[in-house]
């Protein structure tokens, strides 16, 4: 590959992550937690300890996992089992099975990450997303 290519490669992978966060709602997931307020039933009966704070869907949570994402872009989204993990600079949100829909635990990240744990570290998530930076090994140290 000549110098001119490489040149023009590099520019065009700077350009492709500067513009992928243009527009996007994922600075610290306040988006997703409003989206969340307003869209679906708060059920407090089914609240976690630690501010877990439990909502209620009618559709399944692949469904409500993908209604989420598009109101407010997500870090990360990953899903094991039946469970979809959505990942913002300072909350997780788990979506489960609950009857024939979804419930929705909205956590703030220290929370989130202690409480599904042995989930998310399997996804390489940080457990402490505060010094959240992005980039690359050795970002945010």
């Amino acid at each position: 590959m000549s110098r001119k290519s490489w040149v023009i490669a590099a520019v065009c992978a700077v350009l492709t992550v500067a513009l992928s966060g243009c527009g996007s709602d994922d600075d610290d997931g306040s988006g997703a937690r409003s989206y969340i307020a307003s869209h679906y039933t708060r059920a407090e009966n089914l609240d976690e300890a630690n501010d877990g704070r439990a909502y209620t869907a009618n559709n399944p949570p692949g469904a409500v996992a993908d209604e989420i994402t598009q109101a407010a872009l997500p870090l990360d989204r990953r899903s094991s089992g039946p469970m979809t993990f959505l990942q913002y600079r300072d909350d997780i949100i788990a979506i489960s099975p609950n009857g024939s829909g979804a419930k929705v635990l909205v956590d703030d990240y220290r929370n989130g990450y202690r409480r599904h744990h042995s989930y998310v570290s399997v996804f390489g998530w940080p457990s402490d997303n505060s010094g959240f930076r992005g980039g690359g090994s050795g970002d945010g140290k």
